[in-house]
């Protein structure tokens, strides 16, 4: 059975809390179709490790504005594709950027490592059920 972006968050196995995703899938194909989600996904996976990595970067050489404009870079990206827990954990890494509080990041960073894994994972789960290998259409 073919699994799509939009309906793979209620499908058994898939991890809770994508239905933000799924919605997100369904408005970037009404805008662009499949080409529009495929190149989103693609950057997404893309960028969210390299915004990851200057944040750390920051936080290693005591730099709270780098790491908190990596933090809503990357909230403003998981937003659009409905990362919804990635998305929180980004406002808060930016909040705790702004406040200079850079010893209470690196858990937060772990987290977020650890949610976008799930989210990819999902991810590419979805693209690789879809008709011919892209992120799957409506």
């Amino acid at each position: 059975m073919s699994q799509r972006l939009d309906d793979s968050a209620n499908t058994p196995g898939t991890p809770a809390g994508f239905e933000a995703a799924r919605e997100a899938a369904k408005r970037l194909r009404r805008f662009g179709g499949e080409r529009l989600v495929r190149d989103m996904s693609a950057i997404f996976v893309e960028d969210v490790p390299v915004r990851l990595a200057v944040a750390r970067d920051g936080v290693g050489s005591g730099d709270p504005r780098t790491v908190e404009h990596a933090a809503h870079s990357m909230k403003s990206s998981c937003g659009q594709f409905g990362a919804a827990a990635m998305q929180r954990l980004c406002a808060d890494a930016e909040r705790l950027a702004r406040q200079g509080e850079l010893d209470d990041l690196p858990p937060v960073l772990d987290a977020l490592e650890e949610e976008f894994s799930r989210f990819r994972a999902w991810l590419e789960r979805a693209a690789d059920d879809a008709p011919g290998g892209g992120p799957p259409g409506p």
